[in-house]
């Protein structure tokens, strides 16, 4: 589902400048105007009172192909707002399938096939939850790939385990990192310390990666972790359903992938 509110959730507001905040706050603020009145680029740099160039860079950063798909991106948000939604527990159903679709178009599926020739190159697998809070999908891939034959181990964010599980690295060892955020000094530095050790990694994040992850990554997969769909602040959904949707698309590529 291409939703412009959507992709924004994927990168931290410290990660915008001061013009982009700006452009940010006045489409949320006029975004039905904005669609209604099929507003040119140049007439939105005008009311937001900033150039071009900001409004480009902010579309970049959020992976939106420019202006032309930030319209429709737009136009699907207003429209959905718009939606006369029922209430009560069919909110929470729409909650999870608005976030389920928003995923869908997000991951892209020839990252799963890389993803898959790595773990099937991999002579050993690490997966790691960043947070108490992704303990779950961590663990289900975990225990996947155990059934399936292959050499994996569990570990959460704690430094001592990871530091001596690094310096004992193979080359082309797998690490596998769940987490919510993508702007992390330490886990960036753990991702620096296994690229040095020729080891591999792959970092699943609710967010769009800091550079220093970017660069030493070998794959990257951002989720769409907060539902935009809905003005319900009562409908809380699980920050961890995009990552166990993640975990079900790879596994079902991995069963149906074809084995060397």
């Amino acid at each position: 589902m291409r939703s412009f509110l959507a992709k924004l959730s994927t990168i931290e507001e410290d990660n915008l400048t001061s013009r982009e905040l700006i452009i940010v706050d006045y489409i949320k603020n006029n975004s039905k105007q904005i669609v209604e009145e099929n507003i040119k680029i140049d007439e939105l740099a005008k009311r937001a009172k900033t150039g071009f160039s900001a409004i480009y860079n902010l579309l970049k950063k959020i992976n939106i192909d420019g202006y032309r798909d930030f319209m429709i991106c737009l136009a699907n948000d207003v429209e959905h707002a718009e939606l006369n939604i029922a209430k009560n527990d069919e909110n929470v159903a729409n909650g999870y399938i608005n976030l389920i679709k928003q995923n869908y178009t997000l991951i892209k599926k020839s990252n799963l096939v890389k993803t898959i020739n790595l773990i099937e190159s991999s002579p050993r697998i690490v997966i790691c939850y960043w947070e108490a809070v992704l303990r779950g999908p961590a663990m289900d891939l975990s225990n996947f790939f155990y059934n399936h034959g292959l050499n994996v181990t569990l570990l959460d964010s704690d430094w001592d385990s990871i530091n001596n599980r690094i310096k004992n690295t193979q080359t082309n060892d797998l690490y596998i990192f769940f987490t919510k955020y993508g702007t992390s000094t330490h886990l960036a530095k753990v991702i620096q310390a296994i690229k040095k050790e020729k080891g591999k990694s792959i970092f699943i994040s609710g967010k769009v990666p800091s550079k220093d992850v970017e660069l030493n990554a070998s794959l990257i997969h951002t989720l769409i972790v907060d539902g935009v769909e809905i003005n319900d602040k009562s409908v809380l959904i699980s920050k961890s359903l995009p990552f166990h949707y993640f975990n079900d698309l790879l596994i079902y590529h991995y069963l149906n992938s074809e084995k060397k």
